[in-house]
């Protein structure tokens, strides 16, 4: 089924389970009413799954398909508590906005954490069940089925019951019920054993879910064992499977005649890359004209991603369900085969490769005064690395190869620096926290912990990444083109009241009116020794950037026009957006209102998605980044550092060790010397 013919059946199925009457039926009967032939009912089954992951339509046993809406059901992903209580997530636009509904642990019926399921909504009350303080006003409801069993790996003990199976007890909170395990299901653990389960689809088993042993976990403490702990806490899948594999394959190393012809011919722009000395792949390439007085012109060329993985196809599947690439500590998990991302798509010196350039005209003091984007083939010239070009900045002389490019750089960095005054005049933030490093040898061993050091360089290129994903948001706007944007809500009044409470307590000198004064705070901390545990502070007051079909505000960078189009070859949403532009400005032919419409619905789905996945990532990289640290640095036991208190709960409070910047929790059960009482 072709992509045309495929968004045509999605908007009809969308339609028809959105409409007030809706008939109930199998795929083949709704197929029937919406002109589907024979040969394409797998790929309509296929829509109609997709719709009930979207919460439109949803598959019950003896019925067929039917309207969750009309039928006063709502579906969504279940989130369990540790204290066994749970809330559903709707899947369903329409019904987020009304909020999560609350599951009391008696009404969760076989659910499981993750799982996709159908829910009844209830009259608050009448469950009897214990409600956390914070959602009394909440929705609720209970779990009548079962949709989707959660396929994400699950860490436990293994407990034998003999000839009868065994159950896995997970050792997170995150998943607080048992999974029962069929015999010939466990891997032949032993009992007592840690392994790596995951959910089965079926009927409970004495009310538990079925499941199966994966794999035995590794030994604690080495670097595979955390790098397996962790893949399967988030879910972090390493291997490609062979259909995407062959796609890749099958890509011809050449770019054809007759592609070229479609393209502008580049190859004489003196584009070059500049990315971390140890980068495997380069997505992104710049090139500029400065002007004088009169201003730059600016070219940032990015792979052109969506040539090589068309919709719907083996690779195109496996990055929709990665999402994302993952940076873990001594790997990285890619979203696209390593054929794609490391060879194809990366624009490598000296090698042609197919681009999408946006370009973009500010006069001299980085006001933008046109963009365009345009399809072509181009040369990387040479690679720098981050610290060549800061290098040549702060005055070393530059080698015969580097020489060549060293006025652009020069005036690259005017163009950074006129960037930045722009989006800091226009109320952007720009904290300026450091990072930890973690220096691993070849087993996977921290050998060291350090900051991360950010110098001019590594800011010229995000200046020049914020620029082009901004000029192509704009260019999405003024030609009606669908996109998943990038948006970050205003923080909540309260958590602003806190911050500002707290800036009084630490940074008593500091001017903290409300969210306006937030871009100046770094400047008004200063030396301010309180100055990171601020910045810190200031961090977890926002909220998470996420991404969406709707045209929002981007707080943190203070403008209502962006998007991610910048690295389609690690992110989907910018695969997402490339494919837009193909259909609106290269396709040859107009999109109609409609089908615009259809994209946004569609568009909705794959944004929470990635939103998901998003966060999935960052949780994984977190988490393996600290199991890493603890590795490193329980060897040091015994040892006094100095440290900073981070934070304070009712507990206990958190101390961030200065030299390690490696955060842990000192329990208020440990503080022996006096009686204490949180304050908050």
């Amino acid at each position: 089924m072709d992509a045309d013919r495929r968004t045509e059946l999605e908007r009809a199925a969308r339609a028809y389970f959105r409409a007030k009457s809706v008939e109930e039926g199998t795929s083949r009967e709704i197929g029937e009413a919406l002109g589907v032939h024979d040969r394409e009912l797998p790929d309509f089954s296929e829509i109609l799954g997709e719709l009930e992951d979207e919460g439109l339509a949803v598959h019950v046993e003896g019925r067929g398909w039917v309207s969750p809406r009309r039928e006063g059901w709502v579906v969504g992903t279940l989130t369990v508590n540790r204290r066994g209580f749970g809330f559903v997530r709707p899947a369903a636009e329409s019904e987020q906005e009304a909020g999560d509904l609350f599951i009391p642990e008696r009404k969760l019926k076989d659910g499981h954490h993750g799982d996709l399921v159908l829910v009844k909504e209830r009259k608050k009350g009448r469950s009897g069940g214990r409600r956390p303080r914070s959602d009394d006003d909440g929705r609720e409801g209970r779990v009548l089925t079962v949709l989707r069993r959660s396929p994400r790996i699950i860490i436990g003990e293994y407990f034998s019951e003999g000839v009868h199976g065994g159950v896995v007890e997970p050792l997170r909170h995150e998943s607080v019920r048992e999974i029962f395990i069929a015999p010939g299901l466990s891997k032949d653990a032993e009992d007592g054993a840690r392994v790596l389960a995951r959910l089965r689809e079926g009927p409970t088993v004495g009310g538990l879910p079925p499941g199966e042993v994966v794999e035995l976990a590794l030994p604690e403490g080495t670097w595979k064992a955390d790098l397996q702990l962790v893949c399967a806490e988030h879910g972090i899948r390493q291997e490609f499977g062979e259909d995407a594999l062959a796609e890749a394959e099958r890509h011809p190393t050449e770019i054809s005649a007759a592609e070229l012809a479609r393209r502008t011919d580049l190859r004489d722009v003196a584009f070059f890359t500049i990315d971390p000395s140890d980068a495997k792949d380069h997505d992104d390439a710049i090139a500029l004209e400065d002007h004088g007085d009169d201003g730059f012109l600016l070219g940032v060329a990015i792979a052109d991603v969506s040539h090589f993985v068309p919709a719907n196809g083996a690779i195109d599947k496996e990055a929709y369900e990665r999402a994302t690439s993952v940076y873990l500590p001594g790997l990285t998990v890619p979203m696209l085969p390593e054929r794609l991302s490391n060879d194809l798509c990366s624009l490598r010196p000296g090698v042609d490769r197919l681009a999408k350039v946006a370009w973009i005209t500010f006069d001299a003091e980085g006001n933008a005064l046109d963009r365009r984007v345009e399809k072509a083939v181009i040369r990387s010239q040479r690679n720098f690395a981050y610290s060549e070009v800061q290098e040549l900045l702060d005055g070393a002389p530059p080698s015969d190869d580097e020489a060549p490019f060293l006025d652009t750089l020069v005036a690259l960095d005017r163009l950074r620096g006129a960037l930045h005054g722009k989006r800091m005049a226009r109320g952007s933030l720009d904290l300026d926290l450091p990072e930890m490093r973690l220096r691993l040898d070849d087993e996977g061993e921290v050998v060291a912990i350090e900051p991360k050091r950010r110098e001019r360089s590594n800011h010229i290129i995000e200046e020049c990444m914020l620029a082009a994903n901004e000029a192509v948001a704009r260019i999405a706007t003024e030609r009606g083109i669908a996109i998943i944007r990038r948006v970050h809500e205003e923080p909540p009044e309260e958590d602003v009241t806190k911050f500002l409470k707290l800036c009084r307590v630490l940074a008593p000198s500091v001017r903290m009116r409300g969210t306006e004064d937030f871009p100046s705070l770094v400047e008004q901390l200063g030396d301010d020794p309180a100055s990171p545990i601020v910045q810190l502070a200031l961090l977890r007051t926002l909220t998470r950037a996420t991404y969406t079909p709707a045209k929002g505000l981007h707080f943190a960078l203070a403008t209502d026009e962006y998007c991610h189009f910048t690295s389609p070859i690690r992110r989907y949403p910018d695969l997402q957006v490339h494919r837009a532009l193909d259909d609106a400005l290269f396709g040859g032919r107009k999109v109609a209102s409609e089908e615009v419409e259809a994209r946004l619905a569609a568009l909705g789905a794959q944004a929470d998605h990635s939103s998901t996945k998003e966060r999935a990532a960052e949780d994984a990289e977190r988490d393996m980044a600290k199991l890493r640290a603890i590795s490193f640095i329980r060897h040091r036991v015994g040892e006094r550092f100095p440290g900073v208190v981070a934070a304070v709960r009712d507990h206990g409070f958190f101390v961030r060790l200065d030299e390690f910047l490696i955060e842990g929790m000192v329990h208020i059960s440990t503080l022996k010397d006096d009686y204490y009482v949180h304050d908050e």
